[in-house]
């Protein structure tokens, strides 16, 4: 999974039959919306982490909680055909855990819950040190150096020693790990960043075209910042070559942009992003990806203002227009309505549906079956 194409293609010359597929970011938005409304409907009040993950509180007793695990499993497999994992304990970082042995092993038949003392201990005995939720590759290269190899070991370190290692966060996760509830659910909706990025199909070398794709990466960034009711003080772009390619120039770089007051409409973030974005171009270069990313992000409701920058009318406005187009983009169920900076800027439209991804490789993309009528399944 995620190996380079160029990589594998060479085995179906050989007789492996080896199946394709290319990110098809519109089946998976849906499939996860699909998904996350069950688990809504079965459990009421969630907390979406990722587009696979979320976190819920079951209100029953011990014994009736992996019964609704698995029955709400069974409902998702039969509704949306996805088949899921869910970890039950009396923290989110346990509850990963759980979800990892629940996904690993059959026997849990899809739900795993840590309740007992003996679980906790022997889950994280079992559990390799680097696949704690919170612990990055740094992290773990010091934790390396001091022989902590699995996640109980790191749950008996002393406080005094995780906040020298790790810092405050290092603290809460041990503290998850030890089954004290650290971590609000507030902490999990509101994201610490929002990326989107893509590998190109060719090799870019003008700077309109990575502008066309940095705007619909921009674009892109803004309208799920206004989905989460959050705003961005900081946007950052990033180019990288084909590393693969080491006959061609390599480079990479990024550049960052800090907005004088934080805000989430797509034409400040749009413009922005291309100031990013000449920042960090050099002609002469094969570029093969740049991405998008947004942090500083704070609640929409407690921005602060600047004392020389702040325009109340032209906030106002850029926030009515940014609203005016994520209403039309909802009813329509499409990009209906952007920025002109995100229209490419030479060659032939390929189709509205190809308008922001007409440098993107997906010859092996499956059908949008459940948004697109053209591609709808057809049985016979």
């Amino acid at each position: 999974m995620g190996e380079p194409f160029f990589r594998i293609g060479k085995y179906n010359k050989k007789g492996c039959e080896i199946v394709c597929f290319s990110s098809n970011y519109v089946l998976y938005g849906d499939l996860s919306a699909r998904v996350m409304s069950i688990v809504r409907e079965t459990v009421g009040e969630i907390v979406p982490y990722s587009i696979d993950e979320l976190y819920y509180e079951s209100k029953l007793e011990n014994d009736k909680i992996l019964e609704q695990a698995r029955k709400l499993r069974a409902d998702i497999l039969r509704s949306v055909g996805i088949p899921v994992s869910i970890g039950v304990a009396p923290t989110k970082t346990l509850a990963k855990v759980a979800c990892h042995f629940a996904k690993k092993y059959p026997g849990y038949c899809g739900a795993c819950m840590i309740d007992t003392e003996e679980k906790r201990k022997k889950a994280l005995e079992l559990t390799p040190v680097g696949d704690v939720w919170g612990i990055g590759r740094r992290s773990l290269q010091k934790m390396k150096k001091m022989g902590l190899t699995n996640a109980w070991q790191l749950s008996q370190m002393s406080e005094d020693s995780v906040r020298f290692l790790l810092a405050l966060p290092g603290v809460r996760t041990v503290r998850e790990l030890q089954g004290i509830d650290c971590i609000a659910s507030e902490e999990i909706e509101g994201r610490q960043s929002i990326c989107t990025s893509r590998s190109f199909a060719d090799m870019l070398t003008e700077i309109e075209d990575l502008r066309t794709m940095t705007a619909n990466f921009a674009a892109s960034c803004a309208q799920k910042l206004r989905k989460q009711k959050s705003v961005a003080g900081i946007v950052t772009v990033f180019v990288l070559t084909n590393r693969f390619r080491e006959e061609s120039t390599q480079y990479n770089n990024s550049a960052n942009v800090v907005l004088p007051v934080a805000v989430s409409s797509t034409q400040e973030i749009v413009n922005a992003a291309l100031t990013a974005l000449s920042m960090v171009f050099r002609s002469g270069i094969q570029y093969k990806k740049c991405g998008v990313i947004l942090s500083g992000i704070t609640p929409d409701n407690a921005v602060q203002t600047a004392l020389f920058d702040y325009n109340p009318e032209k906030r106002a406005h850029y926030d009515k227009l940014a609203a005016v187009m994520d209403a039309i983009n909802t009813e329509h169920n499409t990009d209906a309505i952007h920025l002109g900076a995100q229209l490419p800027g030479k060659g032939e439209e390929d189709g509205k549906d190809e308008l922001f991804l007409h440098n993107l490789r997906r010859e092996h993309m499956s059908p949008r079956a459940t948004t697109n009528w053209d591609e709808i399944i057809e049985i016979h």
